[in-house]
């Protein structure tokens, strides 16, 4: 087993081939968020919970004491402010997307994986960007054994059919070299699409909502996904933890996904 298989295992359980990540990151691009506030006391008490955390490379500190019973550290690759909204308290002019490491900078940080967007619907030059920037950080991964995973971002003004733009950010994404990718909910066909594209590349969902999550983890561990990618927005949910330990148990087959 090479380095990089290894170091996917750290946050796929290789006993079922699922996975739980938590998404903390975008704090770097949003600012504190709800729950958030404190990173370190909001991070400890699901470290246990679930497979991976994803975290800016300032956040990452805050691991450092991590056992082997802890959830993984992927670290964040990159800055943008394409997910500011037009109620954000400094909406964009112009879309930035900036690289910040790379990943021999993810392994001196003790990381199982770097996480990097591809953003959709903006100006082509961005799109080629993140492109670029996918096929850049996958070859040097392969040369450090550092796996890459690739968070499709369809939230530009040019995105018509939402479904068709995570299929094409997913084509971009396994075109570049990436590892693993984490998508919006697409819906079941362009999910089973997905899939057949990424034969042996696991693909995470990311839920549209509270409401829908379980059903949709339901839908898409059936067709064959890794498993749930959560974002920030876990933090604001009446009862994060408790949300965790069910979500957990259905990822892994502890109880029905049913």
């Amino acid at each position: 087993m090479d380095s990089k298989s290894y170091r996917l295992r750290e946050f796929i359980n290789p006993a079922d081939g699922r996975s739980l990540v938590v998404d903390a990151s975008a704090g770097l691009v949003l600012g504190p968020l709800p729950g958030l506030e404190h990173f370190a006391e909001a991070m400890r008490p699901i470290s246990h919970l679930v497979d991976g955390i994803v975290a800016s490379s300032g956040q990452a500190r805050h691991f450092t004491g991590r056992t082997r019973t802890d959830a993984a550290l992927l670290v964040r690759a990159d800055w943008t402010n394409a997910l500011r909204g037009p109620d954000f308290v400094l909406p964009p002019e112009t879309i930035s997307h900036i690289p910040l490491l790379n990943p021999s900078d993810a392994l001196d940080l003790g990381a199982s994986a770097v996480v990097l967007y591809f953003l959709l619907g903006h100006e082509e030059q961005i799109e080629a960007g993140c492109l670029r920037t996918t096929v850049q950080l996958a070859l040097q991964g392969s040369q450090v054994g550092m796996p890459l995973v690739v968070d499709v971002q369809p939230v530009g003004p040019r995105v018509v059919l939402r479904d068709k733009a995570i299929e094409l950010g997913v084509s971009y994404a396994l075109e570049g070299g990436a590892d693993g990718v984490a998508v919006p909910w697409p819906g079941r066909a362009s999910l089973e699409m997905i899939l057949k594209m990424s034969t042996g590349i696991p693909v995470w969902i990311k839920p549209t909502s509270l409401e829908a999550v379980e059903s949709e983890l339901a839908e898409a561990l059936s067709l064959g996904a890794a498993g749930l990618w959560l974002d920030g927005r876990l933090f604001s949910w009446p009862d994060p933890l408790g949300v965790l330990e069910t979500l957990r148990a259905k990822v892994h087959k502890l109880i029905s996904v049913e």
